[in-house]
């Protein structure tokens, strides 16, 4: 069913908003989680330095350790967080694709069929897609995390596991980069529904 010209106006008014929208803040967070790379790469040599010393301490100086476990907590705690403001980031950009779909739902039960448009379809599975990449990377880093626990005493090889998560394999950000540049095409808007 063709829908008045002004609700289809409406529909395409919105969807282009949130597909804008939902660009921008993967952007921001692209720029945020890239501005912290370096200091959380630190932070990190920092946290397992300091858990080498007080494992060297542990048992034979009672202040330094406490002194030192104090320390330690402080540092993971600015670790810890870091990756939970990328999660939040995460979990905004997680709302803002569910009103995407909602309203892509909206117009589809407006129109009385079962089928979203294939460029509304194409670009909801891209982003629902980078979403979880996203999602995973920093799960991945909260997991790598843990184990830097002082308490833990954990090996070097932790330690490289979390710097190495810390950035997104090369393919992965660049499928995301192509996705959002096809998003912001000016040939893709207005969008044709």
């Amino acid at each position: 069913m063709l829908l008045a010209p002004d609700r289809l106006e409406h529909y395409k008014t919105n969807l282009e908003q949130q597909l804008k929208r939902l660009a921008t803040s993967i952007r921001i967070y692209q720029a945020f989680k890239s501005s912290k790379t370096t200091e959380l790469s630190n932070q990190a040599n920092r946290l397992w330095e300091l858990s080498q010393r007080y494992r060297l301490v542990k048992g034979t100086n009672q202040a330094a350790t406490f002194a030192l476990l104090s320390v330690c907590q402080d540092a993971y705690q600015n670790l810890q967080d870091s990756i939970l403001t990328l999660d939040y980031k995460l979990v905004q950009i997680s709302a803002q694709l569910s009103d995407f779909e909602i309203e892509c739902l909206n117009l589809s039960q407006e129109q009385n069929e079962t089928k979203t448009p294939a460029v509304l379809t194409e670009f909801r599975n891209f982003l629902k897609e980078s979403l979880k990449l996203m999602q995973n990377h920093v799960k991945y880093l909260e997991l790598n995390l843990r184990q830097l626990q002082p308490q833990f005493m954990a090996p070097e090889s932790y330690l490289e596991a979390f710097k190495s998560d810390l950035i997104m394999p090369e393919h992965t950000e660049a499928r995301i980069s192509l996705g959002l540049a096809k998003i912001e095409r000016p040939a893709n808007f207005p969008l044709n529904l």
